[in-house]
């Protein structure tokens, strides 16, 4: 029973504030004030202001000398505090996303000194925390030269981070934080679309992480804002074929391949002003920032292809690697004791008659590119080489608005929206199949649009209550595998077997030509269409010298999926032994060919394969949910010590399906288990009676899971996952010689990637 009583008494303490206090971007500024005998002031008034938008924040430091400052974004502020009889401090400041820093004020005694000394007062560590992180500023995004703007490519900058991973964790352990919002795919776990000139500085947080923070690793960016100056940049950066050009040892070209490839993008912010409307110097402010990328080229590649001679049913010089004539046999000639004759057409032995190339031939052969040289025989080397073109084309387009709403709340929303296109030589992902000449072979397109809307205010209750209410969402759609822009039905067009009724979506495949890397071959097509909703309410209590964070999370997906749809469209093999002489040495019951006879690009002019087609699972419609709640104490035990504590709490529901298209096996009575009637499955083309029936005659029992006594997602999901959180950091030594020690514990739970299942 206690298990299930901490997260409710977690959420009804969430619930009690007002507002909350979540995982955004921003950072706070804390610390006591004393005077120089060590002795803390309370009641002191301190006041942060924006050096670039003169934003003014106000709090009083509490009983025990402390104050706090939250949500403070990433940029330049000036720190002062006033007390009775003591001369004012006053000090300029540099915090950074998700920073904390912290500024213990000495005040002394007045005299007669009226100057103020303003000096730079931020500290080069940070001593309230254990966690380990590391801050990319904007100078470092802007002078370190990466290729592309992708910000994965940044962040492999960064210790213990290996592309989706860091320090070895598996994939699924870091969440990408932007400007509050979940951003991690659940599919892939892929990095969000963010443009770099959009990016004001992002942070990596790893090991012993506050409570408020679910995995181990998070990734936090924040987006620049506008200021009271309108300021802006412009930027491209283009690379071409004309010039500088590096040479491959495989290259063949005189003149360089093509290569036009365009970075752009424009920024700018400044306050909002509407003439004789609004004025929005020191109080609201706007952020613009569009990124582009444009890349054509054209690779050296090298193909082994049929010659001309082939093309047109002449074999007579088809030889192996030993200088062997390979003799093609008729099939339709076969006689007693298997026995055939040798093609011949027009007095030429092993000749095939053209009339006889089959139509499926006839097409593959049609976008089949022609050799550049006839004097290589394509079953020993590359008797093509040439450029083949690719192109791709994206843009990122982000708008973010900031706004003081009076003395005690901030707000914020930003949008984003960004398109990737890109059509690419799909290479190993289809086996390495040739590039054909109309496009769809070997070719693989993805198309990607992404959005995505973050909106947070903050409001400063009392200067030891602070609160901020977040809701984010995202959705992206992603189209992935063969390119069939016409949507052509090749099935129809070369008349191929088709018993699942395929009509547009990719063309069959064709292999085992006889000649290596000469396959029409695409990569499997898919789709997802992912939607998430986030709303983050959490709260900050300052009760002396214990900063009390306590909150909740709640998240839903909608996640809709077409897996792979593999080999639907059928696969075709052309290793029959349509033209080979039977070998009289072996027996019926296992034939062999007789040495140097037949050849599978014989097979194909005559339209001889054998084929297989598979029955893929059609959309998953997934949805998934989250809850979290936590409570955080950092405690500052002493001037020098302060202990973090902490406790989260963890719920992820197993996924549903919406239309219950999962299945289970019951292994009491071996008995498959639906999620659903069999018709729907039917209907959802999901599953086929011919195939339950054979199912059936195997022995196999259909169940539904009420029947099986399961649920219907098969799967539960535990509701006492508590990852405790404990660290501290302690500052030892004085001036130069001070040093941090840090250390900590932390328990976290989180879902691996969906596409670990499906």
């Amino acid at each position: 029973m206690k298990f299930h009583i901490v997260p409710l008494l977690l959420a009804a303490a969430m619930l009690a504030a007002s507002c909350a206090w979540s995982q955004t971007s921003t950072g706070q500024v804390s610390g006591t004030v004393r005077d120089a005998s060590g002795a803390v002031i309370p009641g002191a008034p301190v006041v942060l202001v924006g050096t670039a938008t003169n934003v003014t924040s106000r709090t009083t430091a509490n009983e025990a000398g402390f104050y706090i400052f939250p949500g403070v974004g990433p940029g330049s502020y000036s720190l002062s505090v006033e007390a009775a009889g003591m001369q004012k401090f006053k000090g300029t400041l540099t915090v950074q996303t998700r920073q904390s820093v912290v500024i213990d004020p000495v005040m002394r005694p007045a005299g007669t000194q009226t100057l103020v000394e303003v000096k730079d007062v931020t500290p080069l560590v940070t001593t309230d925390n254990p966690t380990v992180a590391a801050t990319l500023t904007r100078s470092f995004v802007e002078q370190l030269p990466i290729n592309g703007r992708g910000i994965t490519s940044l962040l492999q900058t960064l210790p213990g981070i290996e592309g989706q991973r860091a320090y070895g964790t598996r994939q699924g352990a870091q969440e990408y934080v932007w400007d509050g919002s979940q951003e991690t795919d659940r599919r892939w776990g892929n990095a969000p679309a963010v443009g770099l000139d959009a990016v004001e500085e992002f942070r990596v947080e790893v090991n012993a992480v506050s409570a408020r923070f679910s995995r181990p690793t998070s990734i936090v960016i924040s987006t620049k804002s506008g200021a009271n100056r309108i300021r802006g940049s412009a930027f491209e950066t283009a690379r071409s074929s004309a010039i500088g050009v590096a040479r491959r040892r495989q290259d063949t070209f005189t003149k360089a391949p093509f290569l036009n490839r365009h970075e752009f993008g424009a920024s700018a912010g400044g306050p909002v002003y509407l003439p004789r409307l609004y004025n929005g110097k020191d109080r609201t402010f706007w952020f613009s920032a569009y990124e582009g990328a444009r890349t054509a080229q054209a690779p050296t590649y090298l193909y082994r292809v049929p010659t001309t001679a082939m093309r047109n049913g002449d074999f007579s010089n088809l030889r192996d690697s030993q200088g062997r004539l390979l003799t093609l046999y008729d099939p339709w000639s076969t006689g007693a004791n298997w026995s055939r004759q040798p093609f011949a057409y027009g007095g030429k032995l092993n000749t095939i008659d053209p009339a006889r190339m089959s139509p499926t031939a006839k097409y593959l052969f049609g976008i089949t590119r022609v050799p550049t040289t006839n004097d290589v025989n394509p079953l020993l080397d590359s008797n093509w080489w040439g450029s083949v073109p690719t192109n791709s084309r994206s843009y990122t387009f982000t708008n973010r608005i900031d706004h003081r709403i009076g003395q005690k709340d901030n707000f914020f929303v930003r949008t984003t929206i960004s398109d990737s296109n890109s059509l690419n030589n799909c290479g190993s992902n289809c086996g390495g199949g040739q590039v054909m000449l109309n496009n769809v072979y070997g070719r693989e397109i993805n198309i990607t649009t992404h959005m995505s809307f973050s909106a947070t205010w903050i409001r400063s209750v009392s200067p030891t209550m602070f609160n901020e209410l977040l809701v984010s969402a995202k959705r992206q759609n992603w189209y992935g595998g063969n390119n069939n822009p016409e949507k052509t039905n090749f099935m129809e067009l070369l008349g191929v077997p088709n018993p699942f009724g395929v009509t547009s979506e990719a063309a069959p495949q064709f292999t085992s030509t006889g000649i290596n890397g000469y396959d029409f071959r695409e990569n499997t097509w898919k789709r997802g269409i992912f939607n998430n909703f986030v709303l983050d309410d959490n709260a900050t209590r300052i009760v002396g010298r214990h900063e009390l964070q306590f909150g909740g999370h709640i998240r839903y997906d909608q996640l809709s999926i077409l897996p792979d749809q593999t080999w639907v469209e059928g696969y075709h093999y052309f290793d029959t032994a349509a033209t080979t002489l039977y070998d009289p040495n072996s027996t019926p019951t296992s034939p062999q060919g007789t040495p140097q006879t037949g050849h599978n690009l014989g097979n194909m002019f005559i339209g001889s394969a054998r084929y297989q087609n598979l029955l893929n699972r059609k959309w998953f419609y997934f949805r998934g949910r989250e809850h979290a709640a936590y409570i955080q104490d950092n405690w500052k035990a002493s001037s020098r010590l302060t202990l973090n504590l902490g406790l989260r709490w963890e719920y992820w529901p197993f996924y549903s399906e919406k239309n219950g298209m999962l299945t289970g096996f019951n292994p009491a009575n071996h008995a498959l288990v639906l999620g659903a009637p069999i018709d729907k499955f039917y209907a959802l083309g999901n599953s086929a009676p011919s195939l339950v029936t054979r199912l059936q005659q195997l022995g196999l029992q259909i169940q539904s899971y009420q029947d099986a006594d399961q649920p219907g997602n098969f799967a539960t999901a535990g509701k006492r996952d508590f990852g405790p959180r404990a660290g501290f950091a302690y500052r030892a030594g004085d001036g130069r010689k001070s040093f941090v020690i840090r250390g900590g514990y932390s328990v976290s739970f989180f879902p691996i990637p969906l596409f670990t299942f499906v």
